[in-house]
């Protein structure tokens, strides 16, 4: 587990053999600083969440987790930027028609968002949650952010 920091402030980073394991945010300042590689290949994600990139594809480890979970957060890692995807959309292009709900918890217990982007993702009927740190306004400005359009001003305590 390494700290990057970023726009957001620091994250906390776990990198497996295949890509990154898991987000966590905010980060223990206790933390390394990552190496030197590490640090490089995730330079897009920081550049990203300074307003200053496109999404970054990187790579991603889902080892370990259900294969439910697996299926659902690689269709959900192979959609365009800026695409938006209900919960049913989302089960449908992870091969589980009718798994919605099910999509949902994978949503909820996401080990790596950002990368493993679930603020892409709606309900039928609205916008739905998001629970990474900072909720629906972190949810809002990450979308504005892949669409180019102009995010919206900085929340205290939040960015």
């Amino acid at each position: 587990m390494f700290r990057l920091p970023t726009a957001l402030g620091d994250l906390a980073v776990e990198a497996g053999p295949r890509g990154v394991r898991r987000i966590a945010w905010p980060a223990s300042a206790d933390l390394p600083l990552p190496d030197p590689d590490w640090a490089a290949r995730l330079s897009p994600l920081q550049a990203f969440l300074a307003g200053e990139g496109p999404f970054p594809v990187l790579e991603v480890d889902l080892e370990g987790l259900p294969p439910f979970h697996q299926a659902v957060y690689r269709a959900l890692h192979a959609t365009a930027p800026g695409q938006v995807l209900t919960y049913g959309a989302l089960a449908l292009l992870a091969g589980s028609p009718g798994a919605a709900r099910a999509v949902g918890q994978a949503m909820r217990t996401n080990p790596i968002p950002l990368l493993v982007p679930c603020h892409r993702v709606v309900a039928s009927q609205g916008p739905g949650g998001y629970s990474f740190a900072g909720g629906m306004a972190l949810k809002a400005r990450l979308m504005a952010l892949e669409q180019g359009r102009a995010v919206a001003p900085e929340l205290p305590g939040l960015f």
